[in-house]
């Protein structure tokens, strides 16, 4: 049962923020299985380009990550690219701010 609700937890850390984020930049489709599938789509677009640019570190990662997160969120989430864009930037504001209070709640604090 805990891996279950480990799983659960984790899938909304990551859609939740999304859902926010694409409703407060007023992207189209703003559904739970829509964000779902953009990230799932989102993600195997990252490993496409960690394939087959195999040398990005993470110094310079994120340059490559939020054009091709935004991409995904544009073609899935019915968006422009500039408002995708802001998507995946707000997004990962969110996803901080919701982990940490998910973090400090489960550490009793």
């Amino acid at each position: 049962m805990e891996p279950l609700i480990s799983l659960l937890i984790v899938v909304l850390l990551l859609v939740l923020p999304l859902k926010f984020a694409a409703k407060f930049i007023g992207a189209k489709n703003t559904g739970f299985f829509s964000c779902l599938f953009a990230l799932i789509v989102s993600a195997l677009f990252q490993f496409g380009v960690d394939h087959y640019f195999p040398g990005l570190d993470d110094t310079y990662g994120w340059i490559v990550t939020v054009p091709v997160a935004a991409l995904a969120y544009m073609l899935v989430l019915g968006t422009t690219f500039l408002k995708a864009v802001l998507i995946a930037i707000v997004q990962v504001i969110l996803m901080v701010l919701l982990t940490a209070l998910v973090a400090g709640l489960l550490a009793g604090i």
